[in-house]
């Protein structure tokens, strides 16, 4: 989000989409490993739940972990970096933007099941901008 005249403009353009699932962060060079919660996801970044601090600005390996339509336990890796982080109680949120936005090549499981939960549940289009058909 940008700030503009004293209000916040989303200046995303990718959908957000509330995603059940848990994702392992590993944080570069460093030797933590976070288990998080997923809060949301886009086709360019994760929201996440941390019961600790991982750092603003801290280059990130995500695993993120999910039960697929078929009952399946399935897992996918990407990469990012930590774009913001605050403290709410005991929980850390943090947003987290993708290296390189998902694709079937690098994150087919997680894609797949994406694009499926869209057209299931008729959720909107990923792209915010409509001339683009993305699916």
């Amino acid at each position: 989000m940008r700030k503009k005249k004293g209000r916040f403009i989303d200046a995303r353009k990718w959908y957000r989409y509330q995603f059940f699932g848990n994702a392992t962060v590993t944080v570069q060079n460093e030797n933590i490993v976070v288990d998080t919660t997923v809060a949301n996801i886009s086709f360019s970044g994760i929201g996440l739940y941390s019961p600790t601090s991982i750092g603003r600005g801290k280059k990130v390996r995500i695993k993120v972990s999910f039960i697929d339509r078929n009952g399946k336990l399935c897992e996918d890796i990407t990469a990012g970096k930590v774009d913001w982080q605050t403290k709410f109680k005991n929980t850390y949120l943090l947003g987290i933007i993708f290296d390189e936005e998902l694709n079937i090549s690098n994150q087919s499981m997680l894609l797949e099941h994406l694009i499926w939960l869209i057209n299931t549940y008729s959720w909107p289009e990923p792209y915010k901008d409509k001339r683009i058909a993305m699916l």
